[in-house]
């Protein structure tokens, strides 16, 4: 019970910031650590942390006209969440991490890289 809830709390920034970065696009840093998402809440562009162990699932979809390609920030369903990205129009493909409500929905340079390090890290023995 206390290892899950020191996990949901993330770590301390000075701990995750020592920590390997294992991709790092300015929007997206996946490192030993978790996941972290810039300019994830609205209106102040602050960034969100998810730790591994938080993650149930991660997914790839396609993004097209009428599902997210146009969000560029905020709420497609009720149930997911985009981060600021303004080249979002640009990009097919977006990254889906499931966790406990809000599923962050973001889209990496490259974004089957990202789900393969989450992956991994995710399934990976503790």
């Amino acid at each position: 019970m206390m290892v899950a809830r020191a996990c949901r709390a993330g770590l301390p920034l000075t701990m995750r910031t020592t920590s390997t970065v294992h991709y790092d696009d300015g929007l997206v840093r996946v490192d030993d650590s978790g996941v972290t998402l810039r300019h994830y809440y609205f209106p102040f562009a602050i960034e969100k942390f998810v730790p591994y162990c938080d993650i149930r699932a991660v997914d790839t979809a396609v993004l097209g006209n009428w599902n997210g390609r146009w969000r560029l920030w905020g709420a497609s369903t009720t149930d997911q969440w985009l981060p600021l990205d303004v080249m979002r129009p640009k990009k097919d493909t977006a990254v889906v991490l499931t966790i406990r409500r809000i599923s962050p929905v973001f889209t990496p340079d490259d974004p089957e890289l990202v789900a393969r390090l989450i992956r991994e890290r995710i399934t990976a023995p503790a």
